[in-house]
């Protein structure tokens, strides 16, 4: 026979069922740029729209681990002296999921991303907790990553 106190607990750990939250903490620009800057991997920081037809990203409700598709971002390219050179160039956007959650972009929004760049390709990867993109960003975070690019004071603010 099962104490009280043994079906209470046995209760209460069906009722919470397993966690089937994404926790993600929220993640400043300048951190990202302060992590670019640390990869192995080379990265561009754009600021711009990126044009692709949304009927191209699955409706996913058994998401995969991941979804590619060729964009065209248009806007600026981070340098040493801020957002100052125009770009209009092609980006693989790759979407990642986590389980059930999966990050989304929108076409033609304002973002700041930071764009993995290799010999071949730029490639644009999302994750669920956005880490490396930034929609409609506030001119603070511009202007913050512009001072990180140009050699100025990195600490997220």
């Amino acid at each position: 026979m099962m104490k009280p106190t043994t079906i209470a607990a046995v209760a209460i750990a069906i009722a919470a069922g397993p966690a089937n939250a994404l926790s993600c903490l929220p993640t400043h620009p300048v951190a990202a740029f302060n992590a670019v800057a640390k990869a192995k991997e080379s990265f561009v920081v754009l600021h711009g729209e990126f044009d692709f037809d949304v009927k191209e990203v699955p409706n996913v409700n058994a998401p995969p681990l991941e979804v590619s598709l060729q964009t065209q971002f248009k806007g600026k390219l981070l340098t040493g002296q801020g957002f100052t050179d125009d770009v209009d160039v092609p980006v693989t956007l790759t979407l990642n999921c986590a389980g059930p959650w999966c990050a989304r972009l929108s076409p033609k929004t304002d973002y700041l991303a930071f764009v993995l760049q290799t010999e071949d390709e730029l490639i644009f990867n999302v994750d669920p907790c956005y880490a490396f993109a930034f929609s409609n960003p506030e001119d603070q975070y511009i202007k913050a990553i512009e001072q990180c690019a140009a050699g100025g004071d990195c600490t997220p603010k």
